[in-house]
């Protein structure tokens, strides 16, 4: 009988714009302009970014994922999504941004995988705190960069 495993991961970093604008760059449209590569298909409600319920899918390394916005809240600048990798694993991502200053946003991220099969039980052997940590400086050099880009 399959048992699933799992893990959960977390990190964080400070990037130099305000809350609102750090937060929205966690959107499926947002983080277009800083992941390299990141296409999301936005599917449903139609014609809708960013809302509660809203599904998408993108494309990843081992296939497609379908992405589900559980949670958002904007005015705590904290959002929920659950993404399935089907066959593989779920995971749930959290991300929590807090004012450190007028220009300044410290940004949590929480990752916890659920295998659904002995193939992401596999993934998700795989996973650590130390290769997590390097995503997290990652997303902070990929940021840093799209905000260094912006006009004055």
């Amino acid at each position: 009988m399959f048992a699933p495993t799992s893990i959960e991961l977390g990190g964080g970093f400070t990037v130099g714009a305000p809350v609102g604008a750090a937060f929205e760059l966690f959107s499926p449209e947002g983080e277009r302009l800083w992941v390299p590569g990141w296409s999301p298909e936005l599917l449903y409600p139609p014609e809708r970014e960013w809302e509660p319920g809203l599904i998408f899918r993108t494309q990843e390394d081992l296939g497609e994922a379908i992405w589900v916005v559980t949670r958002l809240d904007r005015l705590r600048h904290e959002v929920e999504y659950y993404r399935v990798e089907s066959g593989r694993y779920v995971a749930r991502v959290r991300v929590r941004c807090q004012a450190r200053g007028p220009e300044e946003t410290d940004v949590a991220v929480t990752y916890t995988f659920v295998g659904l099969s002995e193939a992401g039980n596999g993934d998700i052997a795989g996973m650590s705190e130390a290769a997590y940590g390097q995503k997290m400086k990652r997303w902070r050099g990929w940021i840093t960069n799209h905000l260094a880009q912006r006009p004055s």
